[in-house]
C-alpha cells in the first residue's frame, strides 16, 4: 500500500513538474512575441533602435532631466532634452550626460547634446518613424543634418 501511494505522489510530482514548465516556457514565448511585435524591426534598425533608447533611458534617469531622445549614427549619438523646471543645460550637465553614454555604450566616440525643442521632436520623429517599420537608410539625411546642427551649437 505504502509503495502505491509514494509510486502515485512520484508520478503525480513528475506531471506537475512537466505541465509546470511547459506553462513558464509558454509565458515566456508569449512574452518575447510581444516584445517582437511592438519593436517590429528587423537587423541594423532594431539594434540602432535598442541603443537609442537604452541611452535615452541613462539620461532620463539623470537629475534634472525631464525627458530624452537619442538617435544614432555611426558612432555619434544625438540627445534631445527636455530640462525640469528649474534646472537648465550647463556644462557640468552636459559633461555628465558624455560620461554616462560613453561608459554605457562602447560604440559611441562622440555625444552631441540640446535643449532645442524642434530638434528634440525631429529626433523623436525620426524615432517612431523607424519603431513603425521605415528603414533607417530614408532618415540619413535627416539625421546627418540635425548631427551638423548640433556640431554647430
Amino acid at each position: 500500500m505504502k509503495r502505491k501511494v509514494i509510486l502515485l505522489l512520484i508520478i503525480v510530482l513528475i506531471i506537475g513538474g512537466i505541465i509546470n514548465g511547459c506553462t513558464k516556457d509558454d509565458i515566456s514565448r508569449e512574452e518575447n512575441e510581444e516584445e517582437e511585435i511592438a519593436l517590429d524591426v528587423g537587423g541594423k534598425n532594431h539594434d540602432i533602435l535598442v541603443r537609442s533608447e537604452n541611452i535615452s533611458d541613462l539620461v532620463v534617469n539623470l537629475y534634472g532631466i525631464d525627458n530624452a531622445t537619442s538617435i544614432i549614427f555611426n558612432d555619434v549619438v544625438a540627445i534631445g532634452l527636455v530640462m525640469a523646471e528649474g534646472s537648465k543645460l550647463t556644462d557640468d550637465v552636459k559633461e555628465m550626460i558624455i560620461d554616462t553614454v560613453l561608459e554605457n555604450d562602447t560604440m559611441i566616440r562622440q555625444v552631441l547634446i540640446t535643449d532645442n525643442k524642434k530638434i528634440f521632436d525631429q529626433i523623436e520623429n525620426i524615432i517612431l518613424s523607424l519603431i513603425d517599420g521605415n528603414s533607417y537608410d530614408e532618415h540619413v539625411k535627416e539625421i546627418n543634418r540635425v548631427i551638423e546642427k548640433l556640431k554647430k551649437e
